[in-house]
């Protein structure tokens, strides 16, 4: 079994694969989400970690993980955590160096976070070139991969939580509200006018951008161009978006593991 991490800036989620399965389109067979907190210690996240495996008896069954951290403070907590519980074993970091699939045409590509290679990486294996994919968190990530299997550049804006944040912080009368869908553009309170400019707003930009982009990959009106999102808000946001958008709950950790696999087979063909 391989245990798969993706430690983001407000959590970490958690997939175990079964490496003897052969599929393309392989299904976790558990799934959870923890705090991501600098301040537990390692001690803390082997102690929960490993009543979520023992929970499903798959404790003693895990041999290898692999890690995504745009978090540095955590992913050596995390490490640490996981060979306490594995007894050691193999831990694969997504860093530089390690074979993706896909080429990084941008100015630095050790700058650019796990999530979104890892992101890439599985939305290529998914669905082909060129691809969109889409990233509703902390951040509201969209990046493209082009025909070449280059990943061609990516933006980043405020995730709609961030955002609302940011407003709290500014304006002293801002009100604290459960963040759902709109009932139309123009609210007629300050709760309805909030919802409407970040859930609204944000699929507008998402659409927007997807119209940018497909100008600046110069396809034509009709080409093929799949859209898959991922992320915590994209239930929220997705609805209210104009463009046929494919929601894929677990492509981040799908793309952990399509790198490890990756990188696993490698390693074995040079011994």
């Amino acid at each position: 079994m391989l245990l798969a991490l993706d430690i983001g800036n407000s959590s970490i989620s958690l997939g175990l694969f079964d490496l003897n399965a052969c599929d393309t389109r392989p299904t976790p067979v558990l799934t959870a989400k923890l705090s991501a907190d600098t301040g537990r210690t390692a001690d803390e996240y082997a102690v929960t970690i490993r009543g979520l495996l023992s929970e499903r008896g798959y404790h003693a069954s895990m041999t290898a993980a692999v890690i995504g951290s745009v978090v540095p403070q955590l992913t050596h907590t995390l490490e640490s955590a996981v060979k306490k519980i594995g007894n050691g074993i193999p831990v694969t970091h997504i860093e530089g160096g390690v074979r993706t699939g896909i080429s990084l045409r941008v100015d630095d590509p050790s700058a650019l976070g796990a999530d979104i290679v890892t992101n890439a990486a599985a939305a290529v294996k998914l669905y082909g070139t060129p691809v969109i994919f889409l990233d509703f968190g902390t951040a509201t990530v969209c990046g493209a991969v082009n025909r070449a299997r280059e990943l061609i550049g990516v933006s980043i804006s405020p995730g709609v939580t961030t955002a609302l944040e940011g407003l709290r912080a500014a304006a002293a009368q801002i009100p604290y509200l459960e963040l759902k869908a709109p009932d139309s553009a123009l609210g007629k309170n300050t709760p309805a006018a909030i919802r409407s400019g970040l859930v609204l707003g944000t699929a507008c930009m998402i659409d927007g951008m997807i119209e940018r982009i497909r100008g600046e990959m110069k396809l034509p009106p009709n080409a093929a161009l799949p859209i898959v999102a991922t992320g915590g808000l994209s239930d929220l946001v997705l609805p209210a978006c104009v463009h046929e958008i494919t929601q894929e709950p677990n492509l981040t950790l799908l793309g952990l593991y399509f790198i490890y696999k990756a990188t696993a087979e490698r390693e074995s063909r040079k011994k």
